[in-house]
């Protein structure tokens, strides 16, 4: 099986690749402006890079849950990005009606609390005129739906990835905060113990860094080809190859276990 120093290996790498990609693009500056797909895949790598370093970091104090966490933030980055190859502009109005769709959102909410706590009417007033110039200059708007972001950029499959960490980690869910509940079933003593701090399992921090390494693979990919392909450091298929190799190292390993468990059993 894929070491866990292996895996920080490729994932030191990637990071670099990521870096080489960021600085070595010179998107030239548009009428576009901010809204240019080039510079949207410029700042989706940006939160790209900045997640690969905080889940490192998290990993070393043995934050498995928190790791996962943005692991998962990392898919969508990869979402955004490979949507964004896909649509280009059409993507980049997406953003902006979702964007305006939860300002409105929002601001409704805020006015509820606002009169639900009496405040002041210039307050209100002046939230309400922001909130209807939104209809008035936009009408009716809609939200980005994640799934159809990876549907649309071809990668619906790693939806699967996404939704297991949400579960597993992201969210407060049955499986989540079964991490702080250890049965003693057999033992003398309660039935069972609470912890404070997650049970760790040695194995998750591999197979966190392999997940956040496929996702991270995957946005640099998309971002360099929105960029037009930005030939500098060390080549993407290099990459891709030794990630296909440690993850087939893991597969063998958790394919061999499993005949072992159905051997035993």
């Amino acid at each position: 099986m894929a070491t866990v120093e292996e895996w920080l290996a490729l994932t030191e790498r990637l990071y670099a690749k990521g870096v080489d990609v960021f600085d070595g693009a010179h998107p030239l500056v548009t009428e576009e402006g901010t809204r240019d797909p080039k510079v949207v895949a410029l700042t989706l790598l940006a939160r790209t890079l900045s997640h690969v370093k905080a889940v490192v970091l998290l990993l070393e104090q043995s934050q498995i849950v928190e790791a996962r966490t943005i692991s998962r933030s990392a898919y969508e980055n990869f979402f955004w990005l490979a949507a964004l190859v896909k649509k280009g502009a059409a993507f980049v109005d997406a953003i902006e009606l979702d964007d305006i769709t939860s300002r409105k959102k929002r601001a409704t909410g805020l006015l509820d609390w606002a009169k639900a706590q009496g405040q002041i009417e210039g307050y209100q007033a002046n939230l309400e005129a922001f909130r209807d110039r939104l209809r008035e200059e936009h009408g009716k708007t809609t939200s980005i739906v994640l799934l159809q972001v990876a549907v649309d950029g071809g990668v619906g499959d790693s939806i699967i990835v996404y939704r297991e960490l949400s579960s597993d980690s992201a969210h407060p869910t049955a499986q989540s905060l079964s991490r702080h509940v250890t049965l003693n079933e057999g033992e003398d003593g309660p039935p069972f113990t609470l912890h404070a701090e997650p049970a760790a399992d040695p194995a998750e921090a591999s197979d966190t860094l392999e997940l956040l390494c496929t996702a991270v693979l995957g946005a640099i990919v998309a971002a360099n080809e929105a960029l037009g392909g930005v030939d500098v450091g060390e080549r993407l298929d290099a990459l891709a190859a030794e990630s296909r190799r440690l993850s087939d190292s893991n597969k063998a390993d958790r394919d061999a276990q499993q005949e072992t468990g159905a051997t035993e059993g």
